[in-house]
């Protein structure tokens, strides 16, 4: 998904009450004078906010007979979304992703075995006992979920560790050049003279002389 979706996305969220009617309606579909009841807020304030949501292509609305009165708009949401967002001295990611369609997995993935079993649970009959197999599935999806979600507090911890060790490291390397170009490959990892010098502003005969330089030291350590 692009940046203008990572954008509308976190615009969305951004608001407590937009958070609190998103929270409604991923447990089911509502209306709005229902939402306002149930939020203890105004049905002109809910409305205005389901505008924005919907503009935002976050939910969608469909007409339901009332029994009471002309038809009514039902609000359902519409994406299924996963935003993560990392933040650090040394680190700054954002990203969206969607999860609303078949994801591409290979036949070892752990994924793949999931959906595996996932395909064995939905294959029971309609009624009582597909329930408990379902049940039973979705407990273990969240396990795992939390599972990855511990591991990566982990390596994100570990990942910024090591920067604030590398650029403590590089401290005493000597001209500022050269502790520069030393911890952008570190953070980076990227490789090409030019990317260097393009990102620092160096000239590329200054960044490959620095590059010599640091190779030459690695070489005489070991």
């Amino acid at each position: 998904m692009t940046q203008s979706d990572l954008g509308a996305v976190l615009r969305t969220v951004e608001n407590p009450i937009r958070r609190k009617i998103i929270a409604k309606l991923s447990q089911e579909p509502n209306y709005q004078l229902q939402l306002s009841k149930e939020l203890g807020l105004s049905q002109q304030l809910v409305a205005k906010h389901l505008v924005t949501m919907e503009d935002a292509g976050l939910v969608s609305t469909m007409l339901e007979d009332s029994p009471r009165g002309p038809q009514r708009k039902e609000y359902i949401l519409r994406k299924s979304v996963s935003v993560t967002i990392d933040l650090a001295p040394s680190l700054f990611r954002a990203r969206l992703f969607s999860f609303g369609n078949v994801p591409r997995l290979q036949e070892q993935d752990e994924g793949a075995q999931l959906m595996a079993q996932a395909t064995e649970a939905f294959r029971h009959p309609d009624g009582a006992s597909k329930l408990g197999p379902l049940a039973e599935f979705v407990g273990r999806v969240d396990r795992k979920l939390k599972q990855m979600e511990e591991e990566r507090a982990v390596l994100l911890y570990l990942r910024n560790l090591a920067l604030r060790e590398a650029a403590r490291a590089s401290s005493s390397l000597g001209p500022a050049d050269r502790r520069k170009v030393l911890k952008y490959l570190i953070k980076e990892q990227r490789d090409g003279i030019g990317d260097l010098s393009n990102s620092l502003g160096l000239h590329q005969a200054v960044v490959g002389q620095i590059l010599e330089e640091i190779d030459r030291e690695f070489a005489a350590g070991h």
